[in-house]
């Protein structure tokens, strides 16, 4: 029977089912739907003996409503819509709660769009929903993206984060053409933000700070928000090629500065430091000036400071005005010694400066730096002095010394594997350019773009039995530590970095595919040192596909008696039978079978001839980290 019933009149029952309180949000956004719009559901009700009705379904649109009558927004009088039922009160407060079914997200979103297109602004709808401002702009642009990616996050075939990362730009040509080129492979949110942002440059980034918003604005530069991430990091400067333009000419002008008022030859700009086109240069340094009486004087009296704030440091500590003074003297200090070294004119006559911008957008200059056409050579002559030998026969020579060592080499293996130890590990191990590399060749690593942030930049993951502090010294006694290490540390080292330079990619390609036949030599088993989950395999394909290998595997029946089930439960139910975990319906045969199931192209041929021990297979799954596959996002 439906009535209506004095707010005062109503009480919540004992027996309502649900005892975890909203938050404070949550119920905020209640307050706001029911001022807006009413009451639009029924409360559930039974009377009691005194006269009452116990809400046994609906308390918090009763808590909701008593707090709008104690802001004065509702009269303790206001008729509220009751269902009164005479059932169980517990089943039917369980009943009314586990039947109901919210709506998707993107339903919601939709639906704000919807109202933002009748004409209602951020504003109202944030007011009539209990909302912020910020959230209904998100759910406006989620609301807004290109038709068929919507479509695609109501089908499971996209995940939140990835439509927002679609929802960083408005434009649905550009959602679309990076949509045409992933849509065929697995969707990842990083990637799909990369690309529509690839054109673009972030507000937080060193070329952005180093010429000032104010700048690339007054240019005209646009930008556009990413209303799913924060900080300078959420905003994208749309021309990238203007932002660059400007810190080319501001470089231009800090070089023309220097070069101006320090007297070098020559000056070059560019926005990152072209570190191998430094070390090509030899350097000259400046020298030490005899300070003047007062600068001495200065010298001192900066230097006792120090050292008073030092001695109070030591025996109380100092407080932050203290520690603001401290870097004052030091600053002043450091200002003061700059100031008495000078270049020789001769070396100012022959060298330059590079000029870039550092990592926090600073202005970074590398000064005193010589040409190859302009370095000293037998000495101290200049290149431009009478040459003893023409530049043809110096090659010459220095080709005939070449041929003379490499006829030695290629006769000592324990040098030559030493030079291509020291080269390779250099190259796998160590970040940054290596001066007198011994070998003229390159190796690169295929481990994730971020290995070197999870794994370390020398090799933290290395047996801790292999020293390899010698990467950390000058290339000479670099050189000679490695040489003096015993071979069988210098072979694990080998072996090592070349697995981190080691191309990988799906079998299929024919028999005569060499990784197939590496793969067959070292005998490797896929399927002992991986196993699809939900994570990394089954919510990455389409429902469809994940059923059509349930059926391959565990037969057509189970198949069919699973695909009702949403992709994600479907996902979760396959990892357990595909990790040696059966469920009901699966017989022990499809069981083993399925334990041992790899996607096409992840198992190597087997070698029949040499089977893996379980020791072999337990020193393998120990390997370090660096070369285990990233978790999928």
């Amino acid at each position: 029977m439906n009535i209506n019933i004095a707010l005062k009149d109503l009480d919540l029952s004992p027996l309502n089912v649900r005892k975890t309180p909203p938050t404070a949000d949550e119920q905020a956004e209640l307050m706001a739907s029911i001022f807006t719009h009413g009451l639009l559901e029924n409360l559930v009700v039974r009377a009691t003996e005194n006269g009452r009705y116990e809400v046994l379904a609906g308390g918090r649109r009763l808590t909701a409503m008593q707090a709008l009558a104690r802001d004065g927004e509702l009269g303790t009088d206001h008729p509220v819509a009751c269902l009164v039922h005479d059932g169980d009160p517990q089943e039917v407060s369980l009943a009314e709660n586990i039947v109901r079914l919210s709506m998707h997200a993107l339903d919601q979103f939709e639906a704000f769009a919807a109202l933002a297109d009748k004409g209602l602004s951020v504003t109202e709808i944030a007011s009539r929903f209990g909302n912020t401002e910020a959230l209904v702009r998100q759910r406006l642009r989620l609301g807004r993206v290109a038709p068929k990616i919507r479509e695609a996050y109501r089908d499971d075939n996209i995940n939140l984060d990835t439509l927002m990362a679609f929802a960083v730009t408005e434009d649905h040509g550009q959602q679309m053409t990076v949509w045409e080129d992933v849509k065929n492979g697995h969707v990842h949110a990083h990637y799909v933000r990369r690309l529509l942002t690839d054109e673009k440059i972030a507000a937080n980034s060193k070329f952005v700070q180093f010429i000032g918003m104010e700048a690339y604005e007054a240019e005209g530069g646009t930008t556009t928000r990413d209303l799913f991430s924060e900080g300078e990091g959420a905003t994208y400067l749309d021309n990238r090629a203007l932002v660059m333009d400007l810190v080319q000419n501001k470089l231009a002008a800090a070089g023309q500065e220097l070069q101006t008022k320090e007297g070098w030859k020559w000056s070059q700009m560019s926005p990152d430091m072209p570190y191998e086109a430094a070390q090509e240069c030899q350097n000259v340094y400046p020298q030490d000036i005899e300070p003047t009486p007062e600068q001495a004087t200065e010298l001192e009296r900066l230097q006792g400071g120090l050292e008073l704030y030092e001695a109070m440091d030591n025996e109380d500590g100092l407080s932050p005005e203290d520690e603001d003074k401290v870097a004052e003297l030091e600053e002043k200090y450091e200002a003061l010694e700059v100031s008495l070294k000078a270049y020789e004119p001769e070396d100012l006559a022959r060298a330059g400066c590079m000029i870039s911008v550092n990592h926090d957008g600073g202005l970074q200059v590398r000064r005193g730096l010589v040409l190859p056409e302009d370095q000293v050579t037998e000495g101290d002559r200049p290149k431009d002095a009478p040459a003893k030998y023409s530049a043809k026969l110096l090659e010459d020579l220095g080709n005939t010394r070449l041929e003379i060592a490499q006829k030695h080499l290629a006769q000592d293996f324990d040098c030559a594997f030493d030079m291509m130890l020291f080269t390779i590990a250099h190259a796998t191990l160590k970040v940054g350019y290596m001066s007198g590399k011994p070998l003229d060749i390159n190796f690169t690593t295929t481990l994730p773009y971020n290995w070197s942030e999870r794994f370390g930049t020398t090799g933290a993951e290395l047996s801790k039995e292999i020293d390899i502090s010698w990467l950390e010294q000058p290339p000479v006694p670099g050189f000679k530590a490695l040489s003096a290490m015993p071979m069988e540390a210098k072979q694990t080292l080998f072996a090592y970095c070349t697995a981190l330079t080691m191309q990988g990619r799906l079998g299929g390609f024919g028999a005569n595919d060499l990784h197939e036949i590496i793969g067959r030599r070292l005998n490797i088993d896929t399927a002992a040192h991986w196993r699809p989950n939900a994570e990394n395999f089954f919510k990455r394909v389409t429902k469809a596909r994940a059923l059509e290998i349930a059926a391959d595997v565990l037969g057509e029946k189970w198949s069919k008696n699973h695909n009702g089930e949403k992709k994600g439960v479907l996902a979760d139910t396959l990892e357990a039978n595909f990790n040696g975990n059966r469920t009901p319906g699966v017989t022990p045969e499809q069981a083993t079978v399925a334990a041992r199931w790899l996607p096409e192209g992840m198992a190597y041929p087997v070698n029949h001839d040499q089977p893996i021990a379980e020791e072999a297979a337990t020193e393998i799954e120990e390997l370090p980290n660096a070369f285990c596959l990233p978790a999928a996002e």
